[in-house]
């Protein structure tokens, strides 16, 4: 199992292409310079996960990778991410975490989310024509840190 670190900052994540993946809110005055993003401590739990999903993707499309789908609905679940690494089709959880209080971002990808993870691959493969030669499973965990960085560390072939 490789990784790869990286890590980024709230500021580095905004452009003027996507939106951020957190809703205006009473910290938008409206007209005139924008405020700064909100820091990590301040984000709802969904809001820190699509932001972790948001870094993750961009890692992905800096590697060269194609972004498929993303937080695609089916009928036993949801996909986080689903990539072309070349000719391999791959399937990514990506996960969030805040501290490690709950233990490791990555931890939380057990055996029966695998399983899951397994099923849900199964039924995309079914109903998608994608070209590949090869199909993986992959998570990206990452750790939002005190300072508004994020640890990531993207673990290949996990399943």
């Amino acid at each position: 199992m490789r990784t790869c670190p990286g890590r980024a900052t709230l500021s580095s994540m905004n452009s003027a292409a996507a939106p951020p993946p957190y809703p205006p809110s009473s910290r938008d005055p409206g007209p005139g310079p924008p405020l700064p993003p909100p820091r990590t401590r301040e984000l709802t739990t969904a809001q820190l996960g699509r932001l972790g999903e948001e870094l993750a993707v961009r890692q992905l499309q800096r590697q060269g990778w194609q972004i498929i789908e993303r937080n695609l609905r089916l009928t036993q679940g949801e996909l986080d991410i689903v990539a072309l690494e070349a000719t391999t089709l791959v399937f990514i959880e990506v996960k969030t975490r805040r501290s490690f209080v709950t233990g490791l971002p990555q931890a939380a990808v057990t055996p029966a989310k695998l399983r899951r993870l397994r099923r849900l691959a199964g039924e995309f493969l079914m109903d998608h024509q994608v070209p590949h030669r090869d199909v993986r499973l992959d998570v990206i965990a990452i750790h939002a840190q005190v300072d508004d960085t994020f640890a990531l560390e993207h673990l290949r072939a996990v399943g």
